[in-house]
């Protein structure tokens, strides 16, 4: 998927036009962030041996500091888009990049966008290495990137209209399916098989979004709850919880 079109209206520039490499370091006070793929920018748990497979220095103090809005990459995996804006203040590896993002720029629009599928085949080309798992980032060629930038209105306008339809995907996918006998192999089936295709809906709608297929300017978004990630992933591993407890 690459950006051949897009609206007339919308501007193709270089990452490098609102990107500014940022280095601030001696900060051990702060908490160590990850940068994974699933939901970018994260709070490190330091206790966990699960996460924490890497090895953790004691001496922090040439760790990089990133603020609450900068965008953060594990360079040695943003060919699988480990990267986005950070909600937090903290430090990551010194080999990670760390940028302020141009003033312009809806952050949360930066960060959908940057971290959809469109985006991805791009961080690839931009990076090399012998071993397929950790191709490195040239940051030279990542400032190389084209992004697409709608008019800071229509930036918001995205953001206010994917939060909404992503929250209607999320609230359609089960969590749960009650079922007895010799129906729940086949029931579990079934469940995987809706929740991937809605997984694979959200996925498009957020590329499609992003590069103007979809003209979110007269679509009038009503009120609603919104149904967090992160929120729903809890209630599938609690629903899970109860299925093995059965």
């Amino acid at each position: 998927m690459y950006l051949n079109s897009y609206p007339k209206d919308w501007k193709q520039i270089k990452l490098r036009q609102i990107l500014r490499p940022f280095s601030e370091k001696n900060h051990p006070e702060l908490p160590l962030l990850s940068v994974v793929r699933e939901k970018g920018v994260i709070v490190r748990n330091v206790h966990d041996k699960e996460e924490n497979h890497n090895y953790v220095p004691e001496d922090l103090s040439n760790y990089k500091r990133v603020k609450r809005g900068q965008f953060a990459m594990n360079k040695m995996k943003a060919w699988q888009g480990s990267y986005g804006i950070s909600k937090y203040d903290g430090i990551v590896s010194p080999a990670y990049f760390v940028f302020d993002v141009d003033d312009d720029i809806n952050l949360d629009f930066f960060n959908v966008a940057i971290r959809s599928q469109v985006y991805v085949s791009y961080f690839g080309q931009a990076s090399d290495g012998i071993r397929v798992g950790q191709w490195d980032l040239s940051m030279q060629r990542m400032k190389e990137i084209p992004f697409l930038v709608p008019h800071r209105t229509e930036q918001d306008q995205i953001v206010r209209f994917l939060d909404w339809k992503v929250s209607e995907i999320n609230r359609m996918i089960p969590v749960s399916a009650v079922t007895t006998g010799n129906a729940i192999a086949k029931s579990k089936s079934l469940l995987a098989r809706k929740i991937m295709l809605l997984q694979e809906l959200k996925t498009r709608l957020i590329a499609d979004t992003v590069t103007g297929k979809i003209d979110v300017r007269n679509i009038e978004i009503p009120e609603y709850e919104f149904v967090g990630e992160e929120s729903q992933a809890e209630k599938e591993i609690d629903a899970e919880g109860s299925e093995n407890e059965e």
